[in-house]
């Protein structure tokens, strides 16, 4: 949008016509903000690049049944200087970010994640990645979607992009979560990207 199509209001204009141009500015702030929002990414560190106490796990994120080999690593990268590597032992794991933000069934979002793996055998298991919505009227998270990979092997970056309309009726925290669980082998996550995608129209 162009600067000339914001007109200053002069104080001879009638209040009709202060009415409509108050009206067309308000309108133009609510695209311009919907449009901000839907390029703003989400998700807090999600290259991986701050871990502030040395922990190994970024900062923002937290995670589930993680050993010490599962760590932010900073000798493998899609994009910055670091990642997330997991390690296949058997066991499934997870790092999750908890997002507050707040809409209702049918809001949609973008989830982008790029992985990589060596020597992957997942026995049975998988590498994925998904949302959940926490809904405060019950307190339950519901399952939005996910995507997951079981080939084993090695693979280079590779990206992965996933639609997800809200499930909770309401919701007011979103979990971006990246799983693996193989009996061998390595995984990367790296340039996690949460998008909200703004209605048609």
């Amino acid at each position: 949008m162009s600067a000339s199509s914001i007109q200053l209001v002069s104080p001879s204009s009638t209040p009709r016509t202060r009415r409509a141009v108050l009206a067309a500015l308000l309108l133009v702030s609510l695209i311009l903000a919907g449009s901000a929002l839907a390029a703003t990414n989400l998700v807090a560190n999600g290259s991986f690049e701050k871990d502030t106490n040395g922990d190994g796990i970024p900062n923002k994120w937290a995670g589930i049944s993680l050993t010490a080999a599962d760590k932010r690593v900073c000798n493998q990268s899609y994009a910055g200087a670091c990642s997330f590597k997991m390690v296949g032992d058997g066991n499934s794991k997870a790092l999750y970010q908890i997002i507050l933000i707040s809409g209702v069934s049918g809001d949609q979002f973008n989830l982008v994640v790029w992985t990589k793996g060596k020597d992957i055998d997942y026995g049975g298991g998988n590498i994925g990645w998904g949302m959940y919505f926490h809904n405060p009227e019950d307190g339950l998270w519901y399952l939005g979607g996910g995507l997951g990979n079981s080939d084993d092997g090695s693979s280079p970056w590779t990206l992965s992009s996933l639609y997800v309309s809200a499930t909770a009726p309401t919701f007011d925290a979103i979990k971006v979560q990246l799983f693996f669980k193989a009996d061998s082998g390595k995984a990367w996550f790296d340039k996690v990207k949460l998008l909200a995608v703004p209605p048609p129209g």
